[in-house]
């Protein structure tokens, strides 16, 4: 028994030894020609020059997106982890930029889990910011959740016309989303002097056939799309940028959009992301009464944190769901139709929100049924 285990132990012996003996293996050697092309194009992109590439970032992704545009195979195009390797090898590192890092709930505020093109959209203001002999000026920005695809203009007011506009001019050549996610600005929700009159915006949204989703007050990360373009938008073109006038941004800016869609678009080539149906293109006939927007049956939604009392505020109305919920987020939706306002809650365990309260929300105003000639399907 015991030399049974002596020759056991002898050929285990054995095995390790050639096996400490062999030589490393290495993957493909790197052409010199390929490495140094990565170079040169790391610090192009580094010093942000060129024109068809100075908002791209620096990024291995990038770097992939301009080899192919320089008409390299997709064998010669590198993998991110060699990339990274030759961009490290060189020295040309450089400090990642801040993104909105999520809190631990793993989006259990909202109801929503888009994944079709065109199916939602997050929207916010950028600024004021200064050009220097002009005077302030704000970023209206726009993205699709889903695809990335973004859209900004510039103004010098954060005004509800300027938004109307914006989604006007945009929404006759794009398809309208079902759902578009906003902050709490004024500019959006309107003011609260009278709690069941809605502002412009909401009408507008409404009146199109889209439902607005409140974030909660002061929660930015719940906007986390938007708001981590906002901060490529400060990076790679506010602060890049040397602007003489509102004209001159705008014009600058459509440039740095184009990039910015052209690589979002590259990035998403592997996945099979299916458009919304039917896609439905505003009207360029419709004339829309902006002056005097008629309440149109539809859903407004609001993500709410319940406070110390178990209540939520929803446009500066209070309604008591239950201590039970204190410090958890709830959704809460008006529907105008039914003229009720049901608020939903996801726990941890649950993969679904459930109702948990429902609440008369009676209007004094009449509310009309949704245009059928609003769209146009394309």
């Amino acid at each position: 028994m015991l030399q049974s285990w002596s020759k056991l132990l002898d050929r285990v012996l054995i095995k390790i030894t050639f096996c400490r003996t062999l030589p490393k293996k290495h993957g493909r050697k790197t052409r010199k020609d390929i490495e140094n092309t990565i170079v040169s194009i790391r610090k192009a992109l580094m010093e942000g020059n060129e024109h068809e590439s100075k908002y791209l970032g620096v990024g291995a992704d990038a770097i992939q997106y301009r080899m192919e545009k320089l008409s390299f195979s997709m064998d010669e195009i590198l993998s991110v982890s060699t990339i990274k390797r030759i961009v490290k090898k060189h020295g040309l590192k450089v400090n990642k930029r801040e993104r909105y890092i999520r809190v631990k709930s793993k989006k259990r505020y909202t109801i929503l889990n888009p994944t079709q093109i065109d199916e939602m959209y997050q929207m916010d203001f950028v600024g004021p910011r200064f050009i220097k002999g002009y005077g302030a000026v704000s970023s209206l920005n726009l993205i699709d959740v889903v695809c990335n695809r973004v859209q900004i203009e510039q103004y010098d007011s954060k005004s509800r016309d300027n938004v109307i506009g914006f989604l006007i001019q945009y929404w006759r050549n794009n398809p309208i989303p079902r759902y578009l996610q906003v902050d709490n600005g004024m500019y959006f929700i309107g003011d609260f002097k009278y709690p069941r009159r809605f502002s412009r915006f909401i009408r507008f949204c409404l009146y199109v056939g889209v439902e607005v989703v409140f974030i909660n007050p002061k929660s930015p990360w719940m906007n986390g799309s938007i708001e981590n373009f906002n901060g490529w938008f400060d990076e790679k073109f506010w602060d890049k940028e040397t602007f003489t006038s509102l004209e001159d941004m705008r014009a600058k800016s459509t440039h740095f959009v184009g990039q910015y869609n052209d690589l979002s678009a590259w990035k998403k080539r592997n996945k099979s992301l299916e458009q919304i149906n039917p896609a439905r293109i505003l009207n360029n006939s419709l004339k829309i009464p902006l002056g005097k927007l008629p309440l149109t049956k539809g859903k407004i939604h609001f993500i709410r944190m319940v406070d110390n009392d178990g209540i939520i505020s929803v446009r500066n109305e209070t309604f008591e769901v239950g201590r039970e919920f204190i410090s958890e987020y709830v959704w809460a939706t008006i529907c105008l139709k039914k003229q009720t306002m049901e608020v939903f809650y996801r726990a941890k365990d649950q993969d679904t929100a459930v109702l948990i309260k429902k609440f008369e929300y009676k209007l004094s105003e009449v509310v009309k049924d949704l245009r059928l000639d609003i769209g146009k399907t394309s």
